[in-house]
């Protein structure tokens, strides 16, 4: 079955939706990339009501979990200053946080300039009820823990050019579960006061964060493999966008290099497929040992960014066909007939709603064979004897994985539908290798 599939079906079926683009909703929590604004938490003040915090999407509920929202900021500012504040959230047995935070005078009303530290932050603006406010709140890259549970944020407010009296930090924190959902997740409310007055000292530009996930599944928190496709996110990564237009991979695109030091503390250079000042999709390195790596991005030679990434030998993740590591399966269906091969779809672009969706998939008559192909990343060095699948819950009778042909870091998957699955609909596709389970993805069986 390794041979089934041609190098230009593989291209047909998958160029539409290869990664390397940048990614607008990755599946890390409910509100992983952009939390919406006016959820501070903020009190009734002047004419301004009284905000929402997490909860208004969050179930549960303010300040009970056992946890803490702290705020960290100097105790005076000076006009035009810049002042570095850390909002800093702790809760046991959690690995994905998230904040919200505003900067308000005793008006209520929107004080000096808050300034993204790295791109584990960014800014929104708010609407009525609260226009004119400005919030900070984390990013995709800001999710995951900096420490064991616990999570923090450094950025910088930027004091009014005059002094505006007392301006007080109203912040709100969420410590999720991780299930996708807006059960079970626990949130938090603080606030700081800051006055007029003499400034400190400045503090020194922290290196700015970088975070990886695999590119098929986007969940930061699973391993990463050698030959693995990963996408990285930051803030002030490159200057310039650019793909690589040869093979092997460049390790150096528009000035911009990934370096992997793993465990051991051997330091490779990871081939580049895409960069971009957000974004950068590589490839991990052959080689690197399992355990702890740090993954540093240079732009002409200096650190830019950092983070730290948990390499493993085997860690599979699915693509899927909207890029977000769920819903339908990147991939295509192979229908083995009278000994003729055919290629079909299983999704179509639903260009109204700028989406993939599901297409119906024949199992046709029992002469027909109907394989599954669908593509991944980091399970290639799986033996095959510990590998299986399910679709809709019946496990697969025939499962091979495989380098997928022609593509540098994608594998690919060949499974046989089981004829029992005639006239479900919608199933799961999951997918085992060694011990560990990649994201759901799925089909639709007719």
């Amino acid at each position: 079955m390794g041979s089934l599939l041609s190098k230009s079906a593989i291209i047909a079926a998958f160029c539409a939706i290869f990664i390397l683009v940048e990614l607008n909703s990755p599946p890390a929590g409910a509100f992983s990339s952009s939390p919406f604004a006016s959820r501070s938490g903020a009190p009734a003040l002047g004419g301004f009501p009284q905000e929402t915090s997490c909860t208004e999407c969050h179930s549960g509920t303010v300040n009970t979990g056992g946890g803490a929202l702290t705020i960290t900021a100097p105790a005076s500012y000076s006009p035009g200053q810049n002042v570095t504040v850390t909002v800093t959230i702790n809760q046991a047995n959690r690995a994905l946080f998230g904040f919200e935070l505003t900067a308000l005078n005793d008006q209520g009303q929107k004080a000096g300039d808050l300034v993204p530290g790295d791109g584990r932050t960014q800014l929104v603006n708010g609407s009525s009820p609260f226009a004119g406010r400005q919030y900070i709140q984390h990013s995709f890259s800001g999710i995951v823990a900096s420490a064991p549970n616990q999570n923090s944020w450094t950025f910088v407010w930027k004091a009014p050019a005059q002094s505006a009296g007392r301006v007080t930090f109203y912040a709100a924190g969420n410590a999720t579960n991780a299930d996708g959902g807006v059960a079970g997740d626990l949130t938090y409310t603080t606030s700081r006061s800051i006055n007029s007055g003499s400034a400190p000292a400045p503090t020194p530009t922290p290196l700015g964060q970088f975070t990886s996930a695999s590119a098929a599944s986007f969940d930061p928190t699973v391993p990463l493999p050698p030959n693995g496709i990963v996408a990285g996110f930051g803030s002030g990564l490159s200057a310039n966008t650019a793909f690589a237009t040869t093979l092997p991979l460049p390790t150096l695109l528009a000035d911009t290099e990934v370096i992997v030091r793993d465990a051991n503390n051997q330091t490779r250079n990871a081939g580049l497929f895409f960069v971009s000042a957000n974004q950068i999709n590589y490839l991990v390195p052959a080689g690197m040992a399992n355990g702890a790596a740090t993954v540093t991005v240079r732009r002409n030679g200096v650190a830019v960014a950092q983070g730290i990434a948990n390499i493993d030998s085997i860690s599979p993740g699915l693509f899927s066909a909207n890029v977000s590591g769920q819903g339908v399966a990147a991939a295509v269906i192979l229908r083995r007939r009278n000994g003729v091969d055919t290629f079909e779809p299983v999704a179509q672009l639903n260009s109204a709603a700028n989406r993939f969706d599901p297409i119906q998939i024949d199992l046709g008559t029992d002469a027909d064979q109907v394989f599954l192909i669908a593509f991944g990343t980091g399970f290639r060095a799986s033996p095959q004897s510990a590998i299986s699948a399910t679709i809709g819950g019946t496990p697969s009778p025939f499962v091979v994985a495989v380098a997928a042909p022609g593509f540098v870091g994608l594998d690919q998957l060949n499974m046989l539908i089981p004829r029992s699955l005639i006239g479900r609909k919608l199933v799961n596709v999951q997918f085992t290798a060694a011990g560990r389970t990649a994201n759901v993805v799925q089909i639709n069986v007719m």
